[in-house]
């Protein structure tokens, strides 16, 4: 997932998260900008008691930064309650990328959690200009 550059996979973005304090859990998008841009977009699931304020945000798109590229750091993180999986455990990073862009998710029924997938419809913070 890149906004130009190199094309770097989600598991890579998403691991450059996972030993940061605040996070459960993440899933990374390429939301489609128009024109054939794309903008990088983390989820992140917070661990109990703990909130997504802006100094936190900055704080994990600063390992970003130092080991990837300037260019894979999203441009947008937002905090979900719940990250879509499949039965089996993986992360539904397909079913993501179709709720973001309003598209109907296909096959939730190998969903272990098809509800998560409201929180990642229509958020304001996606909305581009």
């Amino acid at each position: 997932v890149t906004a130009g550059g190199p094309r770097e996979g989600p598991a890579e973005d998403r691991r450059q998260v996972e030993g940061a304090h605040a996070a459960e859990d993440a899933v990374v998008n390429a939301q489609a900008a128009g024109g054939g841009a794309q903008r990088v977009v983390l989820f992140l699931h917070v661990r109990p008691g703990l909130a997504l304020g802006d100094s936190r945000r900055e704080r994990l798109g600063a390992p970003i930064r130092a080991n990837a590229t300037p260019r894979h750091v999203p441009a947008v993180i937002a905090q979900v309650g719940d990250i879509p999986r499949t039965r089996s455990g993986k992360i539904s990073e397909i079913a993501v990328r179709d709720a973001v862009h309003g598209r109907p998710v296909k096959n939730t029924e190998a969903l272990a959690n098809p509800e998560a997938l409201a929180e990642f419809r229509g958020r304001p913070e996606l909305a581009l200009p």
